[in-house]
Order: C-alpha cells, then structure tokens, then sequence
C-alpha cells in the first residue's frame, strides 16, 4: 500500500471514531451501572415516567442491601438476642430482610437520564454515609427511649416488669430492623456499644418473665376468657399457683343483650352481647399494678349466654398484640 492510500485509511479511521465516541460514551452507562463501592451504591432504572425510573433504581439498590444484610446477620445484635430460640431467630431474619427492602432514602442523586421510545432509563448514586447516618440516628432516639424504660424497669416490682418488658421489647424490635442494615451500609460498623447493653436486658427480661407465679380469678361471664388467657400465657411457659403466687389476674366481665332487625334472617336470628370485660393485676401485696378494659360485641344463634362466652374477638387481639401486651393494655 503506498504512502497516499495509507494516510486515505487513518484519516478515514480517525473520522470514524470521533464521529461514534462522543455517542458511545454518552450511552456506556446504559449498559451497565458502575461498580458500588465503599462510599457509593449505584443502580439503572427503567420506568415509563422519570420518578418511577428513579423508584426502580433506587428498588435495586434495596435488593443489593438486602443480600448484604442476610450474609452479615448471623453477626448482628438482633442474632445475639434471640440465638436461644431457632424459631424465633428465623422470624425475625424473615422481618428484618422484609423491613431493609422498605429503606428511606435520602439525597439520593440522578446522575444520568435517557428518554428513548416512551421509556425513561436513569443512573442513581447513593452515598451509604449519608444513608448510614440517618439511620444512625433513628437508632440513638430510640436508645434513649430504651435507656429511660430500662431506669424504671429496675425498681418495678414482678408484674410492672412484665408490662415494661413489654415497652422495652417492641423498641428492641424496631432496632433489630436497624443494626443489620447499618453493618450493611458500612462494613466497619461498630454496634458494640449496644451489644452487652441490649443482650443483657434481654436475658434479664426473659428471667423476670419466668420468676412469675399467675392465680387467675374471674366470674361467670369471665370463664371463657379466663381459659383463654390461661392458655395463652401456659404456651410461653407461665407458672400457676393459687396459693403462692406473685400476680394475681382477677377478670369481670358485665354484657347488655341486643337484637337487631334486619332483612337477612341469618344476622336477624343472632342474639348480641354487649361486654365489658375488666381485666385486673394486682401483685403480691395487693397493689394494682394493672387495669384493662376491653369493649367487645360478640353475636350467637344459640342465645345470649352463648354470645358472651365466645372468645373469638379476644383471641384475635391476643394474636395481634401478644399475651403480655393484651394483659396490661399496650
């Protein structure tokens, strides 16, 4: 080839690339999101508005926390409070990888759009410092809330403990959504200064728990519920002793009959009972450390007794609150 036609093909070549790199380079970032790294998450996202495109990105992102978080919470507080209980510790990895794929973000940054054929592609960052310290912060309020409960916690006596027990549980849930989604965000996270704390309180409230000894006392009206709470509290291993015990429940339920006209036979044939059903706990020396009052209407074909001794309503609310919780109100 001689010298003319070589210049002809590198001037052609060099034509050729700046006339397509201008384009590829503005277009890379479609195919694929950088690499995340320690400070920053990166994801694409597809949708057929800008804001959602934004919401499927940022969706990608929660995807990759999540697997973070099931590979690193063997090691997290939230594994250490419950690592005596199997069934429980599978429960709570279940709602903890549920919860870090809700995460709540903020300055979260579009670094690329493309609006081609009614569909909008975006290129999301993410700076996991930023994210962190949010969360870092939900979790230190919540902590001084654990702190104030835990102060009173100490000096209450059998049946004030289980109430606060139940108080100090629900703000140790809402942390165990927190630690494994920090450690996450920052692979050298340091929850130490919660660990002995909240391991501790745990143990301690479990042992208190079973230092408890029930008597449970109702009227007529009450027997139903009475088994039921009995029930309830003998599957989380309760202890009964009508003579030496430290909590005494006593249960009295009052109930006004009703019947209501209407154009189905069916609820027309059912008798109602209006209850209201007092729920008491008094500790070992007779003070009232508790004092519940449930409003309940239950309907019957087979009459009013009958509509007063089902226990359908009080089963449902002991399901959704727990024992502890339906006993002292919370």
């Amino acid at each position: 080839m001689n010298f003319k036609a070589t210049l002809l093909l590198l001037l052609f070549t060099l034509s050729s690339a700046m006339s397509s790199s201008p384009k590829e380079s503005q277009d890379s970032w479609i195919d694929s999101a950088p690499a995340d790294t320690a400070k920053y998450f990166y994801a694409l996202g597809y949708a057929q508005t800008l804001n959602d495109a934004k919401s499927d990105a940022l969706a990608s992102v929660s995807s990759k926390i999540s697997v973070s978080v099931a590979s690193n919470f063997s090691n997290s507080i939230t594994a250490k409070r419950h690592n005596e209980d199997e069934d429980i510790l599978y429960i709570k990895k279940s709602e903890v990888l549920s919860q870090s794929k809700n995460i709540e973000y903020s300055d979260v940054k579009v670094l690329q759009s493309s609006h081609e054929e009614k569909e909008w592609i975006v290129l999301v960052q993410v700076d996991r410092s930023i994210l962190a310290a949010a969360y870092t912060r939900k979790l230190n309020k919540i902590d001084v809330k654990i702190k104030t409960e835990w102060d009173i916690y100490q000096n209450s006596n059998y049946f004030t403990k289980l109430k606060l027990s139940s108080v100090i549980k629900n703000y140790l849930e809402e942390c165990d959504e927190i630690f494994p989604l920090l450690h996450a965000l920052d692979n050298h996270y340091d929850d130490s200064p919660y660990t002995s704390r909240y391991v501790a309180y745990t143990k301690e409230m479990r042992n208190s728990k079973n230092d408890l000894v029930f008597k449970i006392d109702s009227d007529k009206y009450s027997e139903p519920l009475a088994s039921l709470i009995r029930t309830s509290l003998s599957a989380q291993n309760a202890t009964f002793n009508n003579e030496k015990y430290n909590v005494l429940i006593s249960i009295a339920t009052q109930a006004k009959k009703r019947k209501y006209k209407s154009t189905n036979e069916s609820f027309e044939a059912l008798t109602f009972a209006l209850r209201t059903a007092v729920i008491k706990a008094t500790d070992k020396d007779g003070n009232v450390v508790s004092n519940v009052v449930y409003k309940t209407k239950s309907g019957s074909s087979e009459g009013f007794e009958d509509a007063i001794a089902r226990t359908q309503k009080y089963e449902k609310m002991i399901q959704e609150k727990g024992i502890t919780a339906f006993l002292v109100g919370n």
